[in-house]
């Protein structure tokens, strides 16, 4: 059990360390963030928090040392978050703004197809 638990914690903590690496990467194109990576994100929390909940490992150093790391993850992925969200709601505005415009060009189309 307890390798298993320090193996899944092991591999939690990589895919968190890939996944922030990817929102870190992603500062001048938040169009490149997907929805798919928050859902991966948590899910890899709620297989981590599974595993520390199993517990019972509290002597063994590399538990210590994986648990130490996913704390340090999270703390990372806390730092993060808010920027990522700024930049996604100001993606939003930009799109907003597109599509006002869109609409904008489509009635002014429309009503001088009629005119003619």
């Amino acid at each position: 059990m307890s390798s298993v638990a320090i193996q899944r914690l092991r591999v939690v903590n990589q895919n968190l360390r890939a996944g922030l690496a990817r929102l870190q990467s992603e500062q001048d194109r938040p169009t490149a963030i997907a929805a798919t990576e928050f859902a991966d994100l948590l899910a890899e929390i709620v297989c981590a928090t599974d595993c520390l909940r199993g517990g019972g490992l509290t002597a063994a150093p590399e538990w210590e040392k994986e648990k130490s790391q996913f704390r340090s993850n999270l703390e990372q992925l806390a730092k993060v978050l808010p920027s990522v969200s700024g930049r996604l709601l100001a993606e939003k505005a930009r799109l907003e703004a597109a599509r006002a415009h869109v609409a904008k060009a489509a009635a002014w189309a429309q009503a001088r197809a009629k005119t003619l």
